[in-house]
């Protein structure tokens, strides 16, 4: 190769300086062909003033999708800080509305970001496309290139200030008002900070023109070629189709598909929105191969062509008609399989309701926040403080609440997991440690050090025979902490004595110790001072004797305080009153939140559905006039564009069916559901499907007869 390149040499140099001179010769033709010394007559700001009033359709689509991003961004991110102030805080407030809603609209912002970028970005696409030919004309008459440019640059900046001075308003007043019905949920438990304000309305704007210089640069090749482009068929020009490889491209969908399920079904990874990620990727994939061996496929058949010109935009446009498609099924996906579940589980009708020996038992990690930890194994926090108590004391509990009794069958060291939340709540797992597979708990209370290195024999891994979901003493915590882990009667009975004995030997200690005393226990026996409380007393009062109850206990906090160090939320004792009153709360805020995602989702599902119809219209109604023209009867005609539309609004609908059955199947089993509990959200969600599936009916058969009359209509 040595000597061949040797050889070569002399012919690779003179070709390359060849090259170099043709390019420079190419750069002085252009700069001379751009030049223009001289200024625009009165009649050229004429034409790009009649040219930018004929193009107000196209205009309108791009300031209403402006205007929808800027809405939705603002109450998103308004409502994210104003709880994020909440949660950040140290105060009741953040205690009594925890972290859900923190998270939610946190997790949420990312999605609405993303869901907008890819809509602006699919909107200033066909924008570019409709004035293509308009401004292709004008650099053929001589219209320098730059001109073009901020021509262009102008009409995009003056819509997008339209759309910000139209949206930001609208997004203050829907903030406001999902604010208002939080708090009313909270039953003037909590004061809301403001949802507008000078941050949140700076952060909006910068959100919003962060959003649109995002869409513009996506599509960087489509505006520079306004002032390039001088070959007026560039828009008609067949895309290269997806042929080759379809069978990988479908196995790997499928792949994707069944490794989000797998990985889902886990219950310590149910509900996690990451995993969502894979699922909607299949989509794409499935789409792009499914649609490509369909069409590959026809091509052998006798229908091929007597069926061509209502397929011929699918074998035409391929990858932009593919795009679109999963655009849509992505929202639908997102409507269907993932927020639909939480928001009906929320709207399902449920009922929020001696002394028992029990030990308190710590998991090694107590959140299902994910954290890199950048090294080695870290002592981590929060940990999970949970219940353990014996089997026969579950079954008195599960009697007195009114639950049908049935032995567990422990043996040895079995466990049998209580989840304590309600059906609002995501899935919960006693333990959210690293892969979530592995149960590690120790009895007695959270560690402020150990030996990390050994945290195998410190936090053993626990057999976890079963799980299930109930409110037998309480959902305080909603299946974060405070859980009931069931033991057998003979287990039970031999850690419940080790702990009491522990902690009446060190009791004396304790109670002379002070606060850095308690604190520096660890260091030095990995064990703590004495191990948590050794009974559960569960008090039915007279009603309207719960507060007074409440105000006599008090002094527990005070004398329990070392208890309280590690997660200030643990209390020494409940109020039962105000745990209904919280979970109502809160099952409000959950129904309110999902509610106001899955209303946004489905504005922005009907929107681009609605754009893609008007995308289509022109082409509809050219091709209408062609074909009858050439004698196709009226039936005919109509069934072609009836049968496309159908397709944009079908295949995404039935693509957010099927990830909404499989995901919604496994988040019931996750949630744990009884029968009954199954049955009942089966019913709410026949009618919320019914009620959606007329929604895109009425939408399909108004778009129906408004298209059949503009293709018909005479120019």
């Amino acid at each position: 190769m040595i000597v061949l390149y040797l050889e070569q040499k002399d012919e690779i140099e003179e070709e390359y300086q060849k090259s170099k001179v043709q390019e420079k010769e190419e750069k002085e033709h252009l700069k001379r062909a751009n030049y223009f010394p001289g200024k625009y007559s009165r009649n050229f700001y004429q034409v790009i003033r009649k040219n930018f009033r004929y193009h107000w359709k196209e205009q309108g689509v791009l300031t209403l999708a402006a205007i929808l991003s800027a809405v939705c961004l603002y109450i998103v991110l308004a409502v994210y800080q104003m709880t994020e102030q909440i949660y950040g805080g140290k105060g009741d407030q953040s205690l009594l509305m925890g972290e859900g809603l923190y998270r939610l609209f946190r997790d949420l912002g990312m999605i609405v970001m993303v869901l907008s970028i890819l809509m602006i970005t699919i909107i200033i696409s066909w924008y570019i496309k409709e004035q293509k030919k308009e401004f292709r004309l004008m650099v053929i008459l001589g219209m320098r290139r730059h001109t073009s440019y901020r021509i262009f640059l102008v009409e995009y900046i003056l819509n997008s200030l339209l759309a910000l001075f139209i949206g930001i308003p609208i997004g203050m007043g829907g903030a406001a008002l999902l604010r208002n019905q939080l708090e009313q949920g909270y039953q003037g438990n909590i004061s809301l900070p403001p949802a507008v304000s000078l941050k949140q309305f700076g952060i909006g704007v910068l959100a919003y023109v962060i959003l649109m210089i995002l869409g513009l640069a996506f599509n960087q090749d489509n505006f520079l070629s306004l002032g390039r482009s001088t070959d007026r068929n560039e828009e008609i020009r067949k895309e290269k189709r997806l042929r080759e490889r379809l069978g990988r491209w479908m196995a790997g969908g499928l792949f994707l598909y069944l490794v989000s399920m797998v990985w889902f079904g886990v219950r310590g990874w149910t509900e996690t929105m990451g995993i969502y990620l894979l699922p909607i990727l299949g989509t794409f994939f499935l789409l792009a191969g499914g649609l490509g061996f369909w069409l590959k496929r026809r091509e052998k058949k006798e229908t091929y062509y007597r069926q061509l010109l209502t397929t011929v935009p699918f074998y035409h446009r391929f990858w932009r008609n593919t795009g679109v498609l999963f655009y849509m099924a992505a929202l639908q996906f997102f409507i269907l399989a993932v927020f639909s579940t939480p928001f009906l589980s929320s709207a399902m009708r449920q009922d929020i309701d001696g002394m028992y020996p029990m030990v308190r038992m710590t998991s090694i990690y107590g959140s299902d926040k994910l954290y890199a930890w950048g090294g080695t194994r870290p002592v981590q926090w929060p940990q999970g403080q949970h219940i353990a108590i014996s089997e026969s004391s579950y079954l008195s509990l599960k009697e007195k609440a009114g639950y049908d009794v049935e032995p567990l069958g422990l043996t040895g060291e079995e466990m049998h997991v209580v989840c304590q939340q309600d059906l609002s709540v995501k899935t919960h797992t006693i333990d959210w440690d690293t892969s979530r597979l592995k149960k590690h708990l120790r009895f007695g209370q959270p560690l402020s050090y150990y030996n990390t290195g050994d945290y195998r024999n410190i936090y053993p891994e626990r057999e976890i025979k079963s799980e299930e979901r109930a409110s037998l003493i309480g959902s305080f915590h909603q299946g974060m902490q405070e859980n009931l882990i069931v033991l057998s009667d003979t287990y039970f009975d031999t850690v419940w004595k080790e702990m009491t004995k522990y902690n009446r030997d060190h009791w004396e200690e304790r109670e002379s110790a002070d606060v850095k005393e308690w604190r520096m226990y660890p260091y030095a026996e990995e064990k703590n001072m004495t191990e948590g409380p050794t009974m559960l007393v569960c008090m039915e009062l007279p009603e309207g004797k719960s507060r007074q109850a409440a105000e006599d206990l008090g002094y527990l906090r005070e004398k329990y305080v070392f208890d309280q160090m590690w997660d200030r939320t643990i209390q020494p004792f409940y109020e039962k009153s105000q745990m209904m009153s919280n979970t109502e709360s809160e099952i409000w805020f959950t129904r309110t939140a999902y509610g106001f995602i899955l209303i946004l989702l489905t504005v922005m599902a009907v929107f681009q559905y609605t754009v893609k119809i008007k995308e289509e219209e022109n082409v509809w109604r050219w091709e209408n006039a062609f074909l009858k023209q050439m004698g196709m009867k009226e039936k005919e005609r109509k069934q072609r564009i009836l049968w496309q539309m159908k397709v944009y609004l079908l295949i995404p609908l039935i693509a957010g069916s099927v990830g909404g059955v499989i995901f919604t199947a496994l988040t019931v089993r996750a949630r744990l559901f009884t029968v009954r509990e199954v049955l009942q959200y089966m019913g709410t969600a026949g009618i919320f499907c019914a009620a959606y599936g007329l929604l895109w009916l009425l939408l399909y058969l108004l778009h129906k007869r408004n298209v059949w009359r503009y293709v018909e209509k005479e120019k």
